[in-house]
C-alpha cells in the first residue's frame, strides 16, 4: 500500500474552526499544499507548498508522496464545489482520504438561524452560470444558496433579482466568514444591491412567497390567448415535447412560436429557450405567458426566423411550428450549425408534409421519423356526447448530420 493523500476541508477560514481531525492530518503529513489564503492553517509546518498552479502543485505532491503522506487543504467543505474531483482525476492510483470541514454554507446558515436542507445550492465562483438558472432557483424554492466571486458578487446577484421582480426576496450575505473581520448582512435584495461586498462571499436567499413550479404540460385553458394567434394544443404539444428529447442543459429554439405554448412546455425542461415570432402581437403574448408561468429562461425575438437565426446561440434542439416559405432555407441554416441538433417540425398542410418528408429524409439529416397525431374530443350535443375530430398533425423529427466543410 502506498502513501496516503489527504484532502482536507479548511472550514470557513479561521484556524479556530478547523476540526481537530484535520489539524491532526496536517501535523502527520510530510507536506501540505495550501492556497495563499489558507497558509495560516498550516502555520508552523516544516514543508508547506503554496498553491500557485495546479500543474506545479500536483507535480510537487507526487514527489512528496514517494516519501510519505501528503495533504491538500481545500476551501470549506470537501464535498461542495471543491477541488476533490480534480484531485481524484490527477491521482487515480493513490490512496485518498477525505476529511471534511465546516462549510461556509453551514456557517452562514447557522449565523442566520436558518436550515438549508431544502435549499438549492448554486455557484458562480470561477464558473459560468446563467442568470435564468439563478432566477429559476429563487423563484420556485423557499431557499437558495449562492457562492460568489469578484464578478458574480452579492450586489450583482441582488441586482439580478431586483431587475426580475424578485427584489423583495430576503438576502443574507456572509463575507470572509470565520475571519476576524467577518460581516453578515441581512435585508431585501433590492436594498443590498446598492451595497459593496467582499469577493469571498456567500449569499442565502429566502423567498417566503416562492411560486410552485407550473405543471409540466399545462392545459390549453391555462394560457393567455389572443384571437388570431395560433396555439399548438396540449395533446400535440405533449408529443412535440417528448420528441425534442430535452435535458436540463439543452439550448432550444422555437421558431414560429405563436402563443408560446411549446416554449412554455420546453422551457421547463431545458436551460435556455429562444422563441422567434414574426407577429408582434404574438411575440407580446409569448412574453405574457412566460411571465404568467414565471419562466425566466425564455427569450423572445421579434422577426422572421431567417432574420434572427444568426443571432441565436447554437441549439441542441429546434422546434419549427410556423415558417411559411422560409422552411427549406431554415432547414439549411439549421443543418449548417453542425451535427447532432435535433429538429422537430409540426405540419398540417399536404405541401408542408411533402416538403418535410423530402428535406428531413435527405443528406443533411439522419434519424428521420414521422408520426401523425389525430385527436378527437368529446362534444356535448343536446343530451348526448359525440366525438369531434380535430385536424390531424404530422410531427417530423430528424437530427442534423455534419455541416458542410466539416
Amino acid at each position: 500500500m502506498g502513501n496516503r493523500l489527504y484532502v482536507l476541508g479548511a472550514g470557513p477560514g479561521d484556524i479556530e474552526e478547523v476540526t481537530p481531525t484535520v489539524s491532526a492530518a496536517i501535523a502527520a503529513s510530510r507536506a501540505v499544499a495550501c492556497s495563499p489564503r489558507h497558509l495560516h492553517i498550516a502555520a508552523g509546518h516544516p514543508n508547506v507548498i503554496e498553491m500557485k498552479s495546479f500543474k506545479e502543485t500536483f507535480e510537487r505532491l507526487r514527489e512528496e508522496l514517494k516519501l510519505g503522506d501528503a495533504a491538500v487543504v481545500v476551501s470549506g467543505d470537501t464535498g461542495i464545489f471543491s477541488l476533490l474531483p480534480l484531485i481524484k482525476k490527477n491521482f487515480p492510483d493513490d490512496e485518498i482520504t477525505v476529511l471534511p470541514g465546516i462549510s461556509s454554507l453551514q456557517s452562514l446558515c447557522a449565523k442566520a438561524a436558518e436550515t438549508w436542507q431544502e435549499a438549492v445550492i448554486l455557484s458562480g465562483h470561477g464558473r459560468e452560470i446563467g442568470g435564468a438558472k439563478i432566477l429559476d432557483a429563487v423563484e420556485h424554492n423557499r431557499a437558495a444558496i449562492f457562492f460568489c466571486d469578484a464578478q458574480k458578487n452579492p450586489a450583482w446577484l441582488c441586482s439580478l433579482l431586483a431587475d426580475a421582480g424578485l427584489g423583495a426576496v430576503e438576502a443574507v450575505v456572509g463575507e470572509r466568514l470565520g475571519a476576524k473581520d467577518e460581516r453578515v448582512s441581512r435585508g431585501e435584495a433590492r436594498a443590498l444591491a446598492k451595497e459593496s461586498f467582499d469577493a469571498l462571499s456567500i449569499v442565502l436567499l429566502i423567498n417566503k412567497d416562492f411560486t410552485e413550479r407550473p405543471p409540466l404540460l399545462p392545459e390549453d385553458a391555462d394560457f393567455i390567448r389572443v384571437a388570431g394567434v395560433p396555439m399548438t394544443h396540449e395533446e400535440v404539444r405533449a408529443v412535440i415535447t417528448a420528441k425534442l428529447r430535452l435535458t436540463p442543459e439543452s439550448v432550444v429554439w422555437d421558431l414560429g412560436a405563436g402563443t408560446g405554448s411549446v416554449s412554455v412546455a420546453a422551457a421547463q425542461l431545458c436551460r435556455e429557450l429562444h422563441a422567434v415570432e414574426i407577429n408582434n402581437e404574438a411575440a407580446a403574448l409569448i412574453r405574457a405567458n412566460a411571465e404568467k408561468f414565471r419562466l425566466h429562461n425564455i427569450k423572445v425575438y421579434e422577426g422572421s426566423a431567417l432574420s434572427v437565426i444568426d443571432a441565436l446561440p447554437d441549439p441542441d434542439a429546434v422546434f419549427v411550428g410556423g415558417s411559411g416559405p422560409e422552411l427549406p432555407m431554415i432547414f439549411e441554416r439549421i443543418a449548417a450549425r453542425g451535427a447532432g441538433i435535433r429538429l422537430v417540425v409540426s405540419a398540417v398542410s399536404l405541401k408542408t408534409i411533402a416538403l418535410c418528408t423530402q428535406e428531413l429524409a435527405g443528406e443533411n439529416f439522419t434519424g428521420f421519423d414521422a408520426a401523425q397525431v389525430a385527436v378527437s374530443r368529446i362534444k356535448t350535443v343536446g343530451k348526448t356526447q359525440i366525438w369531434q375530430a380535430q385536424n390531424p398533425v404530422v410531427i417530423f423529427s430528424a437530427v442534423t448530420g455534419a455541416a458542410k466543410g466539416e
